[in-house]
């Protein structure tokens, strides 16, 4: 709930000075800002709503809702694959904001396909990507006899109720022979290289940005190449927070069932305590961006202090 609050706090306050006070930040950027902010108000949402929790048991991942409220199994086990999707909308939108950076950065031309009607089909993209997660998982990833018999006794050991108890997807990507099991791979593998693909894209137009930066700075006008500056800035800790905040945590999470059996690798690693964390991304990405543009730190400032002014005379 702390978590929910500070998101929609902070982001609904970005949205309206975005739309309301800024002038110098416009057009596909300015409809990127109030997507990424939006996603993050419905992702935290989303957490607080169903409460997933995961826990990684030898080559299974049983992620589950621990939510309280009065909501059927089946919607309770489309929110979270939902809060899943959403989770991989955040990754590959980064990647999206960091191309149109980087094109834009640069003088390519192919910026200009990111403007006008073609900006939805830019914002759809990364919609598509998680909505493809959410469906592979309801479909690929139900529970059966085989999977909720894989966890059961250490369900029950740590939890104290049988898997059935929960809304539960269970994602055991070998059989009991030790052959894979193809539906369960492609779950793992989806995500995992999307992951990859859209981190591998934000780290290869951050670097090149990085170095072409100060020859490309030149092409601006004075105000523009601040301005330009700051929102390099900002996607670079747009990249630093989903670095500590979401890749990092999935990697235990998506990579350590995917570990052939013969290994012999015993785990037992109640997961789901990282999402608490991955839930304090959408704010504080919001406030790193609040705090690095100086348009919007001089908005916030003028808002504060007249209030405060405005106060002092009542």
């Amino acid at each position: 709930k702390l978590g929910f609050s500070a998101s929609f706090l902070t982001n609904f306050f970005l949205n309206y000075i975005t739309i309301f006070h800024i002038k110098h930040i416009s057009g596909t950027y300015k409809h990127m800002v109030l997507y990424f902010s939006t996603i993050g108000i419905l992702f935290s949402g989303l957490e607080v709503v169903t409460r997933p929790f995961a826990h990684n048991y030898n080559n299974a991942l049983f992620f589950f809702s621990t939510s309280t409220l009065s909501i059927s199994s089946s919607i309770l086990q489309l929110l979270i694959t939902s809060w899943a999707g959403c989770y991989l909308i955040i990754v590959s939108f980064i990647a999206v904001q960091f191309v149109y950076r980087y094109l834009s950065l640069s003088g390519n031309k192919m910026a200009d396909r990111f403007d006008g009607l073609r900006t939805v089909l830019w914002l759809l993209y990364p919609i598509l990507i998680g909505a493809i997660y959410t469906l592979l998982i309801c479909l690929l990833s139900q529970p059966d006899n085989y999977t909720d018999d894989y966890i059961k006794a250490e369900v029950y050991k740590n939890y104290g109720v049988p898997p059935t108890s929960f809304p539960r997807f269970v994602i055991v990507p070998y059989e009991s022979d030790g052959s894979l099991s193809i539906k369960n791979w492609v779950v793992l593998a989806y995500s995992v290289s999307m992951i990859s693909l859209h981190y591998s894209v934000i780290l290869y137009c951050g670097l090149k940005m990085h170095l072409n930066m100060k020859d490309q700075l030149e092409k601006f006008s004075i105000s523009q190449r601040n301005l330009q500056r700051q929102m390099f800035k900002a996607l670079v800790v747009q990249s630093l927070g989903p670095t500590i905040f979401l890749v990092i945590p999935a990697g235990p999470v998506l990579l350590s069932p995917l570990i052939p059996p013969s290994f012999g690798m015993k785990i037992s690693w109640q997961t789901g305590w990282l999402f608490p964390l991955i839930g304090l991304y959408p704010p504080f990405d919001s406030i790193a961006f609040m705090l690095i543009v100086s348009e919007y730190r001089k908005v916030i400032k003028n808002f504060f202090f007249c209030r405060q002014k405005n106060n002092k005379f009542v």
